[in-house]
């Protein structure tokens, strides 16, 4: 079964940033090491003393740019 639950908003980091500490999904290109991460997704979070985004699961990225983010709705059932 496929449940819809409705259409969600992406923006680009130019346009608008997160509030602080809440986890989004991000589309971002980069790489570590050998591996190429090329548009790929992941749940990120902003913090806004300097740090700039940080990518859950993707520590070490030796380079990387955020293409676009939207909110990480929860599922509601």
């Amino acid at each position: 079964m496929i449940i819809r639950q409705g259409i969600h908003t992406w923006y680009t980091p130019e346009e608008k940033i997160p509030p602080e500490g809440i986890y989004v999904v991000v589309t971002f290109s980069g790489h570590k090491g050998n591996t190429t991460y090329d548009h790929a997704l992941a749940i990120a979070d902003w913090i806004d003393d300097g740090e700039g985004w940080m990518l859950d699961g993707f520590n070490g990225l030796d380079d990387y740019t955020i293409h676009a983010w939207c909110d990480l709705e929860p599922y509601k059932g």
